[in-house]
């Protein structure tokens, strides 16, 4: 199950682990990732119905298309979207680090195909919600057609991004 970037988000014993099991295969690795190993927790003083939405909401202010959603079990995936120099309002190197070429940042020059994965959970015994965000990314060479896959790795950027909408959005 490898290609471009073939992408498999399965939402997977939720129950069981609680909003876990978001896993994305990337044609520049080898093995699939389990997102929640690289997401990045932020506390939020907002209920988590009130995060769950604003972090739908930000994803779309941010231009991030939104795919597969389980507001039980707290978990927004956007699946697969490709963009090539600008992301959320900013040039793609501020988000992700695909390396230098003869023309600065590949990441500005290369076509990113991105995840991103966030977890909405509520704080026991707080009237407060974790907000938790995962983002993978590779990057082709547009021009040629074989050009093998590299991978991306965030800055952070993204993801502040989308914190600080939630956090303007809730109020929290």
């Amino acid at each position: 199950m490898r290609g471009p970037l073939a992408l498999s988000m399965m939402v997977c014993c939720a129950s069981l682990v609680g909003a876990q099991g978001v896993r994305i295969s990337l044609g520049a690795g080898r093995e699939p990732v389990l997102l929640d190993t690289l997401r990045q927790d932020k506390e939020l003083n907002a209920a988590p119905g009130k995060v769950y939405e604003a972090t739908l909401q930000a994803f779309g202010a941010l231009d991030i298309p939104v795919g597969n959603t389980s507001s039980k079990a707290g978990i927004i995936g956007s699946e697969r979207f490709e963009r090539m120099r600008v992301l959320g309002g900013s040039v793609l190197s501020k988000s992700f680090d695909c390396g230098e070429g003869p023309a600065g940042p590949k990441a500005n020059t290369y076509r990113l195909e991105i995840a991103v994965a966030a977890y909405v959970t509520p704080i026991p015994g707080s009237t407060g919600t974790r907000l938790g965000l995962a983002v993978v990314a590779e990057g082709r060479d547009p021009t040629g057609p074989y050009a093998t896959p590299r991978a991306c790795a965030s800055t952070g950027a993204l993801e502040t991004k989308i914190v600080e909408k939630v956090r303007q959005l809730t109020g929290g």
